[in-house]
């Protein structure tokens, strides 16, 4: 290229690509002499428009202090990163603060805002620049973590009897530091913290008021002790929240359902009211709690003359007192059931022996022992209570 009359070689450079280039200018008079200097490209700002705009993370804590960078890449027509250019930010819906309603553009194109917010919802935010090409995100913005200050736990009886039937309502209210109901549907328990009191029962959780962060359960226990209960949420204990219920012993419920006595059926309230050494009868299941059986509880009894096995099979060992008590104890919590045995008269089984009957008052006169009245033999053919024959049976059924 020919210089002009200034002495200039003028060039025009042109380039779809930003970027800085170096241009070397060269002349040779029998010696090279060359210079360099450098152009810098860059995009063209009349076509320049919003290329992306992204929000990370596009979901956050609804706390005034959980973060989501907004990102708007502006490039221009040729598809260029411009640097330096003004992109305006606004929010469109919802509820929520931009920390910078405006950003300039760097070396890579990208202007950056942040939003947070105190109020749970759906956010759209917009980036423009003045050539337009506006682009939106969206941001949801949820409940935070449940807050002590916020949030309560509490129960509207704390002691309870540990009979299965009396019970308490737990109500707890979940709410984040700005006051935001805690909404979910699963993974919500109430545990027991601390030392564990045996047979306490939670029901299952009340969602029914969740859209305000309230929810309820029911307990009942069966056992003795305070019970320390607290509320987990996905194995995460909330808030620090707790409350306590002190469950006692439950009161001893009376045995009123039958014995099985020699192939009858008698009142366990009135039997017996007649005893003899080596009697034996069977407590019914009728005697305890509904769905329960002698299987389920453990028998003792307040005196040596009575054996009770463990499936509830009663034995007189010998002749003893007229009062005595069993008591059925459950096996996994719950009241006890007790039975008492009031015996008015006690005699001596002779089995399947036969004698005339001078013989055998004399037998038992000279034994120290009388015979049976008129009025125990009587309706020894009917079962009742009442009469030796009536409640036992045949007497060689016993082993004597």
């Amino acid at each position: 290229m020919r210089t002009n009359s200034s002495g200039q070689a003028p060039v025009v450079l042109t380039s779809n690509k930003v970027g800085t280039y170096t241009v070397t200018a060269s002349f040779h008079n029998g010696v090279t002499i060359q210079t360099q200097t450098t152009v810098k490209v860059t995009g063209n700002p009349s076509t320049a428009h919003v290329a992306s705009f992204i929000a990370d993370p596009s979901t956050i804590a609804a706390t005034n202090s959980d973060l989501s960078t907004l990102k708007a890449t502006v490039e221009d027509g040729s598809g260029n990163l411009i640097e330096g250019l003004t992109v305006y930010f606004a929010l469109k819906s919802g509820s929520t603060t931009l920390t910078s309603l405006t950003a300039v553009t760097d070396q890579n194109g990208i202007a950056t805002t942040s939003v947070r917010g105190a109020i749970t919802g759906s956010v759209t935010v917009s980036a423009v620049t003045t050539a337009g090409g506006m682009q939106t995100v969206d941001i949801t913005l949820v409940a935070g973590p449940a807050d002590a200050s916020k949030s309560v736990l509490k129960n509207n009886r704390s002691s309870l009897k540990g009979d299965f039937t009396d019970s308490a309502e737990l109500y707890l209210v979940l709410h984040d530091i700005s006051g935001n109901p805690i909404k979910v549907s699963e993974g919500l328990e109430f545990v027991q913290s601390g030392t564990n009191v045996p047979y306490v029962q939670v029901s299952a959780i009340d969602y029914s008021k969740n859209f305000s962060g309230e929810y309820k359960a029911t307990v009942t226990g069966g056992g003795e002790g305070i019970a320390t209960l607290i509320p987990v949420l996905n194995g995460v204990h909330q808030a620090g929240l707790s409350t306590t219920i002190q469950f006692t012993r439950a009161e001893d419920k009376i045995m009123s359902g039958t014995v099985s006595v020699n192939g009858t059926d008698l009142p366990t309230t009135t039997f017996p009211s007649q005893g003899f050494t080596g009697a034996y009868y069977q407590l019914n299941n009728d005697n305890f709690a509904p769905g329960k059986t002698a299987a389920d509880y453990e028998f003792s009894s307040s005196a040596s003359w009575v054996d009770v096995d463990a499936t509830g099979k009663v034995t007189f060992k010998n002749v003893g007192s007229n009062w005595e008590r069993i008591t059925a104890t459950p096996k996994s919590g719950g009241p006890s059931y007790v039975y008492e045995i009031r015996v008015k008269s006690w005699w001596v089984n002779a089995g399947d022996a036969f004698m005339i009957y001078s013989l055998a008052e004399n037998f038992c006169s000279s034994n120290g022992y009388t015979l049976p009245r008129a009025d125990h033999l009587n309706h020894s053919r009917s079962r009742g209570i009442g009469s030796l024959y009536s409640e036992w049976g045949d007497m060689g059924h016993y082993t004597t």
